[in-house]
C-alpha cells in the first residue's frame, strides 16, 4: 500500500465573494455565499453563520493577531476558527479577521469583546449596501500530496490544489474563469486563487471546490486553465 504523503504549511486564498453587514457594533461583513461558484448541494444552510469578516481599526502584524486568536481559543470559552486577512471595502483593501465554524451569530458579541480586551479594535458597524469584495486570508493547510501538482485538502476534503506556472493578478484569474465556464460542460465548481509556501519557495495554485470532481474532472479543469494562462502570455 503506497504511504500518503501529507504536506503543512501555510498561504493564501483569494477570492470574490458578496458581501454585507451583520447587525453588530462592531464592523463585520458576512459571505453570503461561501462558495459562490459552486451550486451543488452540500454546501451548508444559512442557518449557521457563513465566513464572518470583522474590519479592523488597525493593520496589526499577523503574529499578533495569530497570537491573540491562540490565546483567546485556548481558553476553552470560545469554539472558533479564525485567520487574518485583507478585505476590499469602499474600494480599498482593509484590514481584517476572518472567523468561521461558529455555531450561531450571538456566539460573535462575545468574542469580538475578547479580541478587544485583548488590544485588537475593530471598526463600527456602519451602513452599507451589499457588495462584490475581493477577500484574500492567511491559510494553514495540511494537503494530501497526490501528484508533483495537484494536492488534496485533509480537513476539507472536498478542496483540491493544483499549481500553476506563473503568478495571476486576480482580474486576469478572474476573466480565465468567467471565459472557462462558459466554455464547460460541467462547469458547477468553485475556484479560487491561492498560494502555499514550500521548501522550494513560494509556489501558485488554484484551489478547486467540488463535492463530485473525479480525478478526471479535476484534470480537464487544471488542464483548461494551463490552456489559457499559456495564451494569456503568449
Amino acid at each position: 500500500m503506497t504511504q500518503k504523503i501529507l504536506l503543512e504549511t501555510i498561504g493564501t486564498i483569494e477570492k470574490k465573494e458578496m458581501l454585507g453587514p451583520v447587525g453588530y457594533k462592531e464592523l463585520v461583513l458576512e459571505a453570503f455565499q461561501p462558495f459562490p461558484g459552486y451550486h451543488g448541494t452540500t454546501v451548508p444552510d444559512h442557518d449557521r453563520p457563513n465566513s464572518l469578516f470583522a474590519i479592523t481599526r488597525s493593520k496589526y502584524t499577523e503574529e499578533k493577531v495569530i497570537r491573540v486568536i491562540q490565546k483567546i481559543k485556548n481558553n476553552k470559552q470560545f469554539s472558533f476558527d479564525a485567520t487574518p486577512g485583507m478585505v476590499t471595502l469602499y474600494n480599498m483593501l482593509n484590514p481584517c479577521i476572518r472567523f468561521k465554524d461558529l455555531n450561531s451569530y450571538e456566539e460573535m458579541p462575545p468574542i469580538l469583546k475578547a479580541f478587544e480586551d485583548d488590544g485588537i479594535e475593530f471598526m463600527s458597524n456602519r451602513k452599507i449596501e451589499p457588495f462584490s469584495g475581493i477577500i484574500k486570508v492567511k491559510k494553514y493547510f495540511l494537503v494530501e500530496v497526490l501528484s508533483d501538482y495537484i494536492f488534496k485538502d485533509v480537513d476539507e476534503p472536498l478542496m483540491h490544489y493544483f499549481t500553476i506556472p506563473v503568478q495571476l493578478r486576480f482580474n486576469q484569474f478572474e476573466k480565465i474563469t468567467i471565459d472557462l465556464k462558459h466554455n464547460m460542460e460541467d462547469p458547477n465548481f468553485d475556484v479560487a486563487l491561492g498560494t502555499i509556501f514550500r521548501k522550494s519557495g513560494l509556489i501558485d495554485v488554484i484551489r478547486v471546490y467540488d463535492d463530485k470532481c473525479s480525478p478526471e474532472k479535476l484534470e480537464l479543469i487544471r488542464t483548461k486553465y494551463l490552456q489559457a494562462i499559456n495564451n494569456l502570455m503568449k
